[in-house]
């Protein structure tokens, strides 16, 4: 009796032991193994980076890029987890790198309207930095007459683009008469008009050789140098 009754607590003994284990000491041992401390990344390169966390378990996933040429290439700028913080072995860390600023060719802006050209610049990632406006002999009124940089010059991604814009002639110049002979007559008031001069006299007059409303003759001629709103005058094929 007094056997058995010491084989019951050493059973007993024994099967605590063994739930003691397996339910409480073995968990918190292997949860401890599974944690680890994030390590201090910024500064480094992503290769060293990736040297230290390789043999630790983690991973390194590159989430932003900021270009600038102040700093070397492939350098951590930011981390998350911040360094110190306790995770689990096989988390990733997200890193913010640096990278050297893009080159791009600036494009030919000259003669476009300011808008296009604004939507012209945005698509390829520089900005307008300023817009100027002036009077202007060669362009019409809001059409860019002068850029910085000059087209086909390289300009760093973000930078921005000085723009000048045509306010028309200024008001003591003269125009230059446009050769309007052999086009439409639509077309011809569109040009007039563009060079801030106006339609004068209009006649319409029988022509086989032509196709209807094309300009046959011009008053004044062309390269004649008038004042501005002078009028021109135009005789029509009908």
């Amino acid at each position: 009796m007094k056997f058995l009754k010491h084989t019951l607590i050493f059973v007993s003994t024994g099967l605590f032991l063994v739930l003691f284990i397996n339910y409480l000491l073995m968990p918190s041992y292997i949860n401890q193994r599974s944690m680890i401390a994030i390590p201090n990344l910024e500064g480094l390169s992503v290769l060293e980076a990736e040297s230290i966390t390789k043999s630790e378990g983690i991973q390194v996933v590159v989430a932003d890029t900021i270009f600038t040429n102040d700093i070397n290439p492939g350098i951590i700028l930011e981390q998350f987890p911040a360094a110190g913080r306790e995770v689990k072995l096989g988390r990733a860390i997200k890193i913010k790198i640096t990278q050297f600023n893009q080159k791009i060719l600036v494009p030919e802006l000259l003669g476009k309207t300011l808008r296009s050209s604004e939507i012209e610049l945005d698509q390829i990632g520089i900005n307008v930095d300023s817009v100027y406006y002036s009077y202007s002999p060669n362009y019409p009124k809001g059409i860019v007459s002068w850029q910085s940089p000059a087209p086909l010059d390289s300009i760093r991604k973000g930078f921005g683009v000085r723009l000048e814009v045509s306010t028309g002639l200024a008001p003591n110049d003269f125009i230059t008469i446009p050769d309007l002979q052999g086009i439409f007559y639509s077309e011809a008031i569109k040009k007039i008009n563009e060079m801030g001069l106006k339609e004068g006299s209009i006649k319409f007059v029988s022509q086989d050789k032509f196709l209807p409303n094309t300009v046959l003759n011009q008053n004044p001629k062309e390269g004649t140098k008038v004042s501005q709103n002078s009028s021109i005058n135009l005789i029509i094929s009908k």
